[in-house]
């Protein structure tokens, strides 16, 4: 049966949600646009449009950069669904929406899992490398360096740390194994929830650290995690190992990490999402010349928005059906419990 569903607009995923707003229409829905702020400021739509764009509304398909507040949710009065065209969430308290019977689902595609996978062992090798170093030095018309002068060293036979044991994690320690890495060790608060094949070991974070040649980050954002890697953490990675984060901006203390590669306290480092995005002119990262700077894209791939269009709108579909939707955002999610819609307004 026809709905009036809510399809959101964003600066990066815009082309993505009028696609599954044309979808939806042929589908016979009724749907209605909302803007979405300038970049980089997140959507938050004030309570006086709310009766406008979720007055109706049964599912609402968004990205991560628009705002749904415990107050509209409780407030919506037909919402079932929040579907997001992001894999994250983070704009979204699940356990409010749990509590008020709104399944959320997401992007989380395998599409988007290879790509991360893909491009973190893609940066990790090209840290090892020294990538960075060796196209500044032909940029320069530096001199080729003595072979006692190189500090490149190899991925085969060094110990990577994992902060975060989620599915891009797990499917990079499944790309690793082909690397002959010595090990792998992997920090997370839940080392019994998943199972790797070995050479993986469950550690805490500070003996990570201190044992890594090459770190990488695979958490959400969230109070717990923010600046999990401050200026103390930094201090204790190995002298010369190499960082790289392509979760989320907010993990790690940029000014810190910008003074440690300075000093070479630190070899290299990639960063692929930031604090503030678009990444400021003036961002320390950017004066240095061992890092490797890419603005939340590594690894994006066509293959990956390709596959977020029809995912989003099955998920609207198992949300209307009262089914378990592909990818929900929250693995306990019980679909007999989501909210009652009532018959008329």
């Amino acid at each position: 049966m026809p709905v009036e569903i809510f399809v959101g607009d964003d600066h990066v995923l815009g082309d993505v949600l009028d696609r599954v707003a044309a979808e939806l229409g042929k589908e016979g829905h009724t749907v209605v646009r909302g803007p979405a702020a300038p970049a980089p400021a997140r959507t938050e739509y004030p309570r006086a449009q709310w009766p406008r764009y979720f007055g109706r509304a049964e599912v609402a398909v968004i990205s991560s950069r628009t705002v749904i507040t415990p107050e509209l949710m409780s407030w919506a009065p037909r919402l079932r669904g929040l579907v997001f065209a992001s894999s994250s969430t983070a704009s979204c308290d699940l356990r409010e929406a749990s509590e008020r019977g709104i399944v959320v689902a997401h992007g989380a595609t395998p599409e988007n899992m290879e790509g991360m996978a893909e491009a973190t062992v893609m940066l990790l090798s090209a840290l090892m490398l020294d990538l960075p170093l060796k196209q500044r030095q032909l940029a320069r018309h530096e001199p080729r360096p003595a072979p006692q002068a190189l500090t490149a060293r190899l991925l085969a036979g060094s110990t990577v740390g994992l902060v975060g044991h989620g599915r891009i994690a797990r499917e990079v320690i499944a790309r690793l194994a082909g690397w002959r890495v010595a090990r792998v060790l992997v920090a997370t608060r839940h080392p019994g929830r998943h199972r790797s094949a070995p050479p993986v070991e469950f550690t805490d974070l500070d003996t990570l650290l201190a044992r890594s040649d090459a770190v990488s980050l695979h958490l959400p954002l969230t109070a717990d995690t923010r600046g999990v890697i401050g200026a103390a953490e930094l201090d204790r990675m190995k002298p010369g190992a190499v960082l790289v984060n392509t979760s989320r901006g907010g993990l790690v203390d940029e000014a810190a990490l910008a003074e440690r590669l300075a000093t070479g306290r630190l070899r290299a480092a990639a960063i692929d999402t930031f604090e503030t995005e678009p990444v400021p002119a003036d961002h320390p990262l950017r004066g240095l010349d061992n890092v490797i700077l890419t603005e939340h894209i590594v690894g994006h791939t066509r293959d990956l928005f390709d596959s977020l269009v029809p995912t989003a709108v099955e998920h609207v579909r198992a949300v209307l059906a009262g089914q378990r939707p592909r990818y929900p955002a929250d693995p306990g999610v019980r679909t007999d419990r989501a909210r009652n819609v009532p018959q008329a307004r």
